[in-house]
């Protein structure tokens, strides 16, 4: 790959980090379809690495996030538990599906994303979901505010398997299901969910990586460029998040995945 195109692919990887770590994503939504679209690069090798970047964007966030004192260690390592062995199955299904398949999948899933997160984008209450077996949970941060919400540990494991999957199958993370279960079930706070998301994904990425590794999926040339932008929007997305209020945050999260659903979807009909 020459010079001009790693330059791109630096630019990419941060703005993917900036938003990744601004919306606890992992920024794998942004380089997905750029690598799908613009670079026709084929799903195994872009899902092995976005998640490079995934992996390189949640330290850099991670860090910036855990200094604000915004991530519940606990749920996210609670989600690692059954995540990383879902997050391996997730790297080995890949190589099976076809690339008009992953791209139609990985939209519909996006645009189910999008309407959920417009319908809660103002909640900022108890959650809307009534399970049982919910607990009351605390969390204050650096500055002294404080979170109020709920949680379930069997429920957290569940969604792991689900998390890890998704991250490893389309190397976006897993932060679409940890955003809609923790905030419609657990009612979490988007700051908490996005600072809770990052740290997760600093736990389960490092096995999808390396399974992608083993299984050829990751080219050196896509992955580092990648990761190192992922690496410097990270810092930045915190800085961005805590100015913006949940609702903001939220609506800035819907948007963005709506413009990537949209794209993948608009280039097929156009019979790329």
């Amino acid at each position: 790959m020459d010079i001009v195109k790693s330059l791109e692919l630096l630019g990419v990887g941060t703005a993917a980090g900036i938003l990744g770590s601004l919306i606890g994503l992992g920024g794998g939504f942004v380089v997905i379809p750029v690598l799908r679209l613009v670079y026709g690069i084929s799903p195994s090798l872009t899902a092995g690495a976005s998640l490079v970047m995934v992996l390189a964007n949640g330290i850099s966030g991670s860090i910036a996030y855990l200094r604000q004192g915004r991530a519940d260690v606990k749920v996210a390592l609670l989600t690692a538990v059954t995540g990383v062995p879902a997050c391996v199955a997730g790297a080995l299904a890949v190589r099976h599906v076809s690339f008009a398949g992953f791209d139609t999948v990985y939209a519909a899933m996006l645009l189910l994303f999008f309407i959920d997160i417009m319908r809660r984008r103002a909640h900022t209450g108890p959650p809307k979901l009534r399970l049982p077996g919910l607990r009351e949970r605390t969390l204050s941060d650096a500055r002294g505010e404080v979170f109020r919400y709920t949680w379930n540990p069997a429920l957290v494991l569940v969604s792991g398997l689900a998390i890890g999957f998704i991250a490893s199958f389309f190397g976006i993370g897993g932060g679409i299901v940890f955003l809609i279960v923790f905030i419609a079930a657990f009612g979490m706070p988007a700051h908490v969910v996005t600072a809770t998301s990052m740290l997760s994904m600093l736990f389960i990425a490092p096995v999808g990586v390396v399974t992608h590794w083993l299984e050829g999926n990751i080219d050196p040339t896509l992955a580092v460029p990648l990761a190192l932008g992922g690496l410097a929007g990270g810092q930045l997305g915190p800085l961005i998040a805590r100015r913006l209020s949940s609702p903001q945050l939220l609506t800035v999260l819907a948007f963005a995945v709506l413009a990537t659903a949209l794209s993948l979807i608009g280039s097929h009909l156009v019979g790329r």
